[in-house]
């Protein structure tokens, strides 16, 4: 029996113990970052506004941006772009004296592209917004631009030439330094500061390191954005190179496939409580992968044919909300199925008659053992599984496309190397099945290895615990796509 508890316990921590890792995506390479510098002096109050536009934001805006058609944006047209668009930033921003609302006027503004992530390239936008005000009074500001759109938000204020700040809600110093490198240990909780509130008087200035403007650049380390070996296969030149890279998509596949997430939980956590057998582990991995494929393509056609007016992040919560409700449907089932198995008056020898006369083959794999009046099953070859449920595990699992496969696809696209692009996503996919093809053979490993040593009660709960976890990573799921729709 304590050998069963401890076996049992194993396998919890297996399907289990995921649960609590499965995240999201991360989303870095789709936001749109936020920050604003006040600066408050005699009779002005001073706005740098910067925008920093992630590779995907970025790709859909080069529309406008590039007027020509000539795939480039050029000084001309990104001056013609920041200026068209400063009045429209500047109006989304809400500024307040003593309850009062002060217009910001636009004073100046620029843009300029620098390079990102699977070839393509991040947009950074520069404004001075400036508005006159007292010299005391109550200072209340609200930046409303993109206010659906992940990102990280920042806000940073400070008294200059003779003017004091109090109580104010916001810090004097950026720790992003106005969106050109942003803070390692703050990226899996990024800031997201839209207003701030303070009072301003005259007085003894106090000294704040607010950037200045008038640096260029920017960084790539955006919040919560996948490290990019997968899409700088892309700038792979000639044969050699090219054959390489296919390898090395397909072991990020892999290594895509390892890392916390719901999709390998709902598979081994079905696998384990299952009858199945190696050519359903085949069955459900290769689904699951094709599906996050499918999921890829069909989000960047619609990148792609939708431009400006779709936002790929807003779809997200709503594609983790199916993937949650689908697991949760699968789980709900699964559980009542095997409970009213667990109720069933099971296999023991006093409640069925063991005549042998009867049509009894033992050429499959059962096995009996009566020496000690115990009743032990081996699984027989699991039945292939229907459409209905493997469709279910591959939306489940695999509906939330990566990032990282989506960004090698639009820079493909950016790069005239479709061909190329949609080999190396293909060869990811290939990895991701390949690895979670080996998951699923583990999970069925272990569930082996635990029915030769659990008794039948402690067995027959295996089942009902693997139902429990689908069910688990289905509510989830479904709370988390609930709260970020």
């Amino acid at each position: 029996m304590r050998r069963g508890l401890t076996l049992l316990g194993l396998v919890v921590a297996m399907v289990l113990g995921p649960v609590a890792a499965a995240s999201a995506h991360p989303l870095g390479n789709f936001t749109i970052n936020h920050y604003s510098g006040i600066h408050v002096s005699p009779d002005e109050i001073r706005v740098d506004y910067v925008i920093d536009m992630a590779e995907i934001p970025a790709f859909q805006e080069m529309e406008a941006i590039d007027t020509d058609g000539d795939g480039e944006g050029s000084d001309a047209e990104l001056a013609a772009w920041a200026e068209a668009n400063a009045p429209g930033l500047a109006g989304g921003l809400t500024l307040s004296v003593d309850g009062r609302d002060v217009p910001l006027e636009v004073r100046s503004a620029r843009a300029q592209l620098l390079p990102g992530q699977g070839g393509l390239q991040t947009l950074r936008f520069e404004g001075d917004f400036a508005a006159a005000a007292p010299a005391e009074g109550a200072l209340a500001y609200t930046d409303g631009n993109f206010a659906d759109l992940i990102g990280w938000r920042e806000i940073t204020a400070v008294g200059e030439d003779g003017t004091v700040l109090e109580d104010s809600s916001v810090p004097t110093d950026s720790v992003s330094d106005a969106l050109r490198s942003y803070p390692q240990d703050l990226l899996a909780s990024p800031l997201d500061v839209t207003a701030m509130t303070a009072s301003f008087q005259p007085g003894v200035s106090v000294p704040g390191s607010s950037p200045s403007l008038d640096a260029t650049g920017g960084s790539s380390g955006r919040p919560g954005v996948e490290s990019g070996p997968f899409d700088a296969l892309l700038a792979n030149q000639g044969i050699g190179l090219i054959l390489l890279g296919m390898v090395l998509a397909v072991a990020f596949g892999a290594w895509h496939a390892l890392l916390p997430g719901h999709g390998k939980t709902l598979m081994a956590a079905y696998m384990v409580g299952s009858k199945a057998r190696k050519r359903q582990a085949i069955s459900v991995g290769t689904a699951v992968a094709v599906m996050h494929t499918a999921s890829v393509l069909a989000l960047g056609l619609l990148v792609l044919s939708l431009e400006r007016t779709f936002r790929p992040e807003s779809l997200y919560p709503w594609l983790g909300l199916v993937s949650g409700l689908v697991a949760l449907a699968l789980g709900v089932y699964l559980l009542i199925s095997r409970l009213s198995v667990w109720g069933s008056k099971g296999h023991d020898h006093t409640d069925h008659d063991h005549d042998h006369d009867h049509d009894h083959d033992h050429d499959h794999e059962q096995a009996h053992d009566h020496g000690l009046g115990r009743h032990s099953h081996a699984l027989p070859e699991g039945a292939p599984l229907s459409p209905r449920g493997l469709i279910a595990l591959a939306l489940a699992g695999g509906i939330l496309p990566a990032p990282s496969a989506l960004l090698v696809m639009l820079g493909a696209i950016n790069a005239h190397r479709v061909g190329y692009g949609l080999a190396l996503v293909l060869a990811f996919s290939i990895g991701l099945a390949t690895a979670l093809i080996v998951i699923g053979m583990g999970a069925l490993k272990a569930r082996d290895l635990m029915q030769q040593r659990l008794s039948s009660t402690m067995g027959r709960l295996v089942p009902v615990l693997s139902a429990v976890a689908i069910v688990a990573v289905g509510v989830f799921l479904t709370a988390r796509g609930i709260s970020q729709i």
